[in-house]
């Protein structure tokens, strides 16, 4: 980031507004969830599925979910070590 340049204000007025449109609409897309999970109950009670079958769905489709969409694993670095003779970190030249 480059302190000595101004900021656009568009930008920031972009940004605001982004935010703001997320925290409006938030309350209608919490809504239409709920919606949703009433119809996909009346739906399983309407197709007389009971409650043990789709609590077992729900268990394995969780399972699923979580062994097929992992983020991959970061490995932790530890502290850089200092090669004798040298004064820098930085990069050698080609």
């Amino acid at each position: 980031m480059n302190l000595s340049k101004p900021v656009n204000p568009i930008q920031n007025y972009a940004f605001g507004s982004v935010i703001t449109t997320l925290i409006l609409l938030s309350p209608v897309v919490a809504f239409l969830m709920v919606i949703a999970a009433e119809m996909l109950i009346d739906l399983l009670m309407v197709g007389g599925t009971s409650a043990v079958c789709a609590v077992a769905a729900a268990g394995i489709g969780l399972v699923l979910y979580r062994k097929f969409w992992r983020r991959p694993q970061v490995a932790l670095q530890s502290k850089p070590e200092l090669v004798p003779g040298e004064t820098s970190a930085a990069a050698a030249s080609m």
